[in-house]
């Protein structure tokens, strides 16, 4: 398979797939888009493994910010454990991060924050790239993995303003994009002020489409598209350096 886009994080493992998840994924491969997976509790982490079936998927495997804040301390380390056992199987952790949207109570953010450093020190000790999630908390997680980050740092669907993001370039993060461009301002102009060395695609499917329907990979070009639009570049510009990007953050695994 030549790959010609990579979305460096979707769900196909979620059941809004189960109908119609082989089809896309085939269709993927055929047009030579490449699919980063991403999870982010324990029956989703097991049920991600069996994508890796498919030539043009690899995973990232993670407890995502709300999962981290509700489970008990067995729980979460027991899960760390699970995703260790299963290194060999990924190429990063993801989906991490911090969630301020849905977590109000002080005292669970605080949780989130210690349970995130402690899968920062993870992600440093085994050498994994971490796929990041910062939603209503992009100030905290920048400071965070400025910090303790020794890994390739993706942030993903950043929602922070361009200042911070500017600051989290300069850090030698990188920024994933999805097909909400299209339809968001916002994004739009992230893109516009970030260096295109910072940028990668994504589709977070099935969220953050161009429409609001569900979303998929086959989707990865549009935002291709929209990023040399903004940029004033030719669209297979940036196409091959979003391929060069990738490279600075994943060691993709190609399967026969």
């Amino acid at each position: 398979m030549k790959i010609q886009y990579i979305d460096v994080h979707a769900h196909m493992n979620e059941e809004i797939f189960d109908k119609d998840r082989d089809k896309i994924l085939k269709e993927c491969e055929e047009k030579g888009i490449f699919i980063i997976n991403c999870s982010g509790e324990p029956k989703g982490n097991k049920n991600s493994l069996k994508l890796l079936k498919y030539k043009n998927v690899n995973l990232c495997l993670g407890i995502y910010p709300i999962q981290a804040a509700e489970m008990i301390d067995v729980e979460f380390f027991k899960e760390l454990k699970f995703i260790e056992e299963n290194k060999k199987s990924i190429i990063g952790l993801g989906e991490v991060g911090l969630d301020f949207y849905w977590i109000k109570d002080e005292a669970k953010r605080q949780l989130e924050i210690e349970r995130f450093k402690e899968i920062i020190w993870f992600a440093n000790k085994n050498r994994l790239p971490l796929n990041v999630h910062s939603r209503n908390a992009e100030k905290e997680t920048i400071a965070i993995l400025s910090k303790m980050a020794h890994v390739p740092v993706v942030l993903h669907a950043f929602g922070g303003d361009v200042e911070l993001a500017k600051m989290g370039a300069a850090e030698g993060f990188y920024f994933s994009i999805a097909p909400i461009i299209v339809r968001s301002k916002k994004h739009q102009r992230l893109v516009e002020a970030l260096p295109i060395q910072n940028i990668l695609t994504e589709t977070d499917s099935p969220y953050l489409g161009p429409s609001r329907e569900r979303n998929d990979p086959r989707n990865i070009s549009l935002v291709i598209e929209k990023i040399a639009e903004i940029k004033e570049m030719e669209t297979e510009e940036v196409r091959k350096q979003i391929l060069k990007n990738v490279g600075g953050v994943f060691s993709i695994k190609l399967k026969n």
